[in-house]
């Protein structure tokens, strides 16, 4: 289906949404036919990693359905320059926030007095980025507070004062918070925090 027939209703300019469901599936699945291969080359050239970008083509798709359903694209020559500006922002937000989560991990790292892998070692790396997605399993299975208090001190990498200044409670609640999250976080990944283990070995890297 041609994308500009969504267009074509008579008492509908250029923008304007669908006259069915029906046929806005129809220009869904064109658009993914048409973009979801060449978003994906064009993530994986930017991000060098398969599996997220995967994720910001369909992310992307998400978004630019959304605009067109909002009718925020009045020209649809321009479609496709705003289909790889909507994927470089988000493949931006994503290095961004990898460069974040990876500061978080290392100080998670440091929490735990565990050291880094030796640099270079190509399996280490590979070790290494599949250990994140298992801490990140784990802290996503954590609860709401523990989450807030981890992302604070870890992600944000706010002092102690501060993230009592926002929880509103005082440094010393938050040092006993931050101890009994590690050791929450530690039963999730049966390991250690403070060197009593649990049930396994390992590490909080």
């Amino acid at each position: 289906m041609d994308l500009s027939a969504r267009h074509r209703s008579p008492d509908a300019g250029v923008g304007s949404a669908p006259a069915d469901s029906t046929a806005f599936a129809r220009a869904e699945q064109e658009l993914g036919d048409r973009f979801t291969e060449r978003l994906r080359l064009f993530a994986s050239r930017r991000i060098h990693d398969a599996s997220a970008a995967e994720d910001i083509a369909q992310d992307t798709l998400r978004h630019v359905v959304a605009a067109l359903r909002e009718g925020k694209i009045d020209n649809l020559a321009a479609l496709p320059g705003f289909v790889f500006s909507t994927a470089r922002n988000l493949c931006l937000h994503w290095v961004r926030s990898a460069a974040r989560e990876h500061s978080a991990f290392e100080r998670l790292r440091a929490a735990n007095g565990t050291d880094d892998a030796a640099p270079g070692d190509a399996l280490g790396s590979v070790i290494d980025a599949e250990r994140r997605k298992v801490v990140r399993a784990a802290l996503d299975s954590l609860p709401g507070s523990d989450r807030e208090l981890l992302s604070l001190l870890y992600y944000s990498g706010i002092t102690t004062e501060d993230a009592g200044r926002t929880l509103a409670i005082t440094a010393a609640a938050v040092r006993v918070r931050k101890h009994r999250a590690l050791q929450r976080l530690a039963r999730l990944l049966g390991e250690s925090v403070d060197g009593n283990t649990t049930d396994g070995a390992g590490t909080l890297d």
